[in-house]
């Protein structure tokens, strides 16, 4: 029987510990069916109800008997509250995979690999769809789900188990016989798009219903309820989800695993891609079944065309389709370059574009004081994103599109996430007949505005809009990292005097009382800030460097100086002549921290300094390399990792990093597709080129 609605409590306890243990083998078995019949095949054969007094069946049994195993559907009710996610190395390195931009890219991709196999002969595809979601990898051991990571950055990711196990398509333990002694399953978890849009309109209704009952909680001066945070877009709610520390809200999420692939795999063997496909379906897996066995690349870039007419008619959202070589024998035969597999490619759909009608053009107004207008849009989707607003980023760069209010315009998602306006369609009647120009005063401040190139800047350091964002950078990620200080947050204190410059955010532990009298700072929302931002206090010098606003600095130019000076004393004496002998500094970026700190900039170091914050030394993880020390050293093309990986590994170990070749390069790192004039440079100069291996060589 499929109806577990039985008595949970006193029928249960009086069960044998034999008869308890064989119902539940029964039920877990008839719940794994049952989540394969509706997670897999789309088919349930009973309703909700049922198959949730099976599970609450299954829970109260297994509690009561002591009957728990890691492999029982009851897991996915959420385990306990991780502190954190730990590392995990994958066994096999999760690659990033190479873009086709059109359908010339990718017949040249055909034609790469017929060079390297040396053949004339037509190569078999197989062409799927390109999920947009969270690539994870699920270890099995002996057919049991033992781990499961996020793809990271390719060599490590972060260990989710818990999380996972929530997700009801992923099978718990492996069906069919036999098994694999060990394989890791690749794939995407996403999050569907009709539940995405329902879940959003659920948190609309939920935010007018807290609106009406803040109301008359203002009235009666009591603290009003928190509202509901939309999702930006299915791709962020899928990560946002997965990445619960409280693996019991994940499983209150739709989340979707779809298997397209294997990594390290014991104890099987698959000829073509289409066997793993099959593989995988039969132990379990929910598999996307559009996919197509193509005979050569013509049909398979004719698959590719055909599935970006149909991308809005899928429930999940994806952004290409992914053609990889069908045969496991001439995949290992192709091997990979240092970063991507040679047999397999990304042919990328065209950017999400959409036409909207523009409302009004607003500046805005950035930390370093620059203006950049922005065009106010009506609602329209893109990607399952409501794009409200579109940067123009410049005065000219507005007039020469000639964006005015009231025209139709087309928008689209730069690299599929900034939104952008592309040009200009239509106008209404009600067209503005000047083109756009900006304001003579700061629209925060108004200060005059100052033209600088392209660029209009306000002068005002103390203006309200550049306040904020430095703020927001002190407290972000790459700065202190300062949790629950965002921009809404420091908006709100700055505009009640709370916060005037970066050094205030110390000083705030003395006005506590003051805060919590502030309405939406509890007792302890404020007590959390106060001890995060005590926290904060011991930071790193490229942090501190990072969090200050330093004009023409950024991260990479913060790491050159914590690693060239020290201290923050060393750096504020130091001169004109000591920058600029530094390589990758020039005579702008070095009159601009000359300026900083020889001004109001060292004074704010030295309140930090005296408010209790402690600079850190960031020691390499290996020590310094006698092989790498103080040698300089130049990456050109594209490399296994990310480039600001390999570059902290080489700074890790004594060494420096420079973006241009000169007579001071030790070394020039050529990766996949390097750049010509850095090659030809290096040729020059005689400077040694190196591969990514014998860079790896020489570190080691």
């Amino acid at each position: 029987s499929s109806n577990g609605s039985r008595p949970v409590t006193g029928e249960m306890a009086g069960l044998s510990k034999k008869r308890a243990e064989a119902e539940v083998l029964r039920l877990r078995e008839e719940i794994r069916r049952h989540d394969h019949l509706y997670y897999a095949e789309s088919n349930p054969e009973i309703p909700d109800a049922d198959y949730d007094g099976l599970m609450k069946r299954l829970v109260e049994l297994e509690r009561l008997h002591g009957l728990e195993t890691p492999d029982s559907p009851s897991r996915r009710v959420g385990g306990e509250v991780a502190e954190g996610f730990r590392p995990f190395a994958h066994k096999a390195p999760m690659m990033s995979i190479d873009n086709a931009l059109n359908k010339g890219e990718t017949l040249g991709f055909d034609g790469r690999i017929r060079r390297f196999l040396e053949t004339e002969e037509e190569i078999e595809y197989l062409a799927q769809p390109k999920f947009d979601g969270v690539s994870a990898s699920l270890t099995y051991r002996g057919g049991i789900l033992e781990t499961a990571a996020t793809r990271g950055d390719g060599q490590t990711g972060e260990d989710v188990t818990e999380n996972v196990k929530t997700v009801r398509s992923v099978p718990l333990a492996l069906r069919g016989e036999p098994v694999p002694r060990l394989v890791e399953v690749r794939g995407e978890v996403v999050f569907p798009l009709g539940e995405f849009a329902k879940l959003n309109k659920e948190l609309e209704k939920l935010n007018k219903r807290l609106q009406k009952e803040n109301a008359v909680l203002e009235k009666e001066s009591k603290k009003p309820k928190p509202m509901r945070t939309l999702f930006k877009n299915p791709r962020n709610a899928a990560s946002g989800s997965l990445r619960q520390l409280d693996p019991s809200v994940t499983a209150r999420r739709p989340l979707r695993f779809y298997a397209w692939g294997v990594g390290e795999c014991e104890g099987a063997d698959f000829e073509d891609e289409l066997r793993i496909y099959r593989a995988l379906r039969d132990w379990g897996f929910l598999v996307e079944e559009n996919v197509a066995d193509c005979r050569n690349i013509l049909e398979a870039a004719d698959y590719a065309a055909k599935l970006e007419k149909r991308r809005d008619e899928l429930d999940y959202e994806l952004d290409g389709a992914v053609v990889k070589v069908k045969s496991v024998r001439l995949q290992r035969a192709l091997g990979n370059t240092a970063r991507h597999p040679r047999w397999s490619i990304a042919v990328k759909f065209s950017p999400r574009q959409a036409s909207t009608r523009v409302t009004g053009i607003t500046v805005q107004v950035g930390r370093t004081g620059h203006l950049t207008p922005v065009a106010e849009l009506e609602p329209a989707e893109l990607s399952g994103i409501e794009i409200r607003r579109a940067s123009l980023h410049t005065e000219d760069i507005a007039r020469e599109k000639d964006v005015r209010v009231g025209d139709t315009v087309v928008v689209q998602r730069a690299g599929d996430v900034i939104p952008e306006v592309v040009e200009v369609i239509g106008s209404d009647g009600e067209r503005e007949k000047s083109p756009f120009a900006m304001p003579p005063a700061c629209p925060e401040c108004d200060e005059k505005v100052v033209k600088e190139g392209s660029y209009h800047v306000c002068p005002n350091s103390s203006c309200p809009a550049r306040t904020r964002g430095r703020i927001t950078l002190f407290a972000s990620r790459n700065a202190f990292d300062i949790r629950g200080l965002g921009g809404k947050k420091a908006e709100r204190l700055i505009r009640e005097g709370f916060l005037r410059d970066v050094t205030d955010i110390f000083g705030l532990k003395d006005r506590r009382e003051e805060l919590e009298k502030l309405e939406g700072f509890a007792e302890k929302s404020v007590e959390n800030l106060l001890d995060e931002i005590e926290r904060s206090k011991s930071v790193t010098f490229e942090r501190l460097i990072n969090s200050l606003s330093v004009r023409h600095v950024g991260t990479k130019t913060a790491q050159t100086l914590s690693r060239e000076f020290k201290t923050p004393q060393a750096l504020m004496g130091a001169t004109l002549e000591q920058l600029v002998s530094i390589e990758g500094i020039g005579d702008e970026v070095a009159g601009s921290v000359l300026g900083f700190f020889g001004g109001a900039g060292g004074e704010t170091v030295r309140k930090l300094l005296d408010s209790g914050v402690a600079v850190k030394e960031e020691s390499g993880p290996l020590g310094e390399n006698p092989q790498v020390a103080g040698k300089t050293f130049v990456l050109t093309g594209t490399l296994s990792a990310p480039r600001g990986t390999v570059e902290r590994e080489i700074v890790g170990i004594g060494g420096k990093v420079s973006k241009a070749v000169s007579a001071k390069t030790d070394y020039l790192v050529s990766g996949e597709k390097p750049g010509g004039s850095k090659l030809e440079k290096a040729r020059e100069l005689e400077i040694p080129v190196l591969d990514e291996e014998e860079l790896r060589e020489l570190m080691r």
